[in-house]
């Protein structure tokens, strides 16, 4: 009889650790998939950026210092300054 309890407890010591380890909160399977949904939505974020990051390189590209887009130029002049050419007419699409 003392052997079986001795291997009863050999043999169910690791299958509780497993069996916690799979369903507790801070180590388990919950917890792998909260982090799986964090890092998709750290790559998604990235991924923006990464959009963001290759359009201002275009712009500033446009607006080199031999060569300046004109449009650009005049557009990014009325989104600060508030300022365009005469006779141009301005649509507000922020207000349709």
């Amino acid at each position: 009889m003392r052997k079986f309890k001795l291997l009863l407890t050999i043999f169910l010591l690791p299958i509780t650790f497993i069996i916690y380890y799979l369903t507790s909160d801070e180590y388990g399977i919950p917890s792998y998939i909260d982090k799986q949904k964090t890092l998709d939505k750290t790559q998604i974020e990235n991924e923006n950026i990464r959009a963001e990051i290759s359009a201002y390189i275009k712009k500033i590209d446009l607006l080199n210092a031999k060569n300046p887009n004109i449009d650009l130029l005049n557009e990014k002049a009325f989104e600060l300054l508030g300022v365009s050419e005469k006779d141009t007419i301005v649509i507000n699409t922020d207000n349709l």
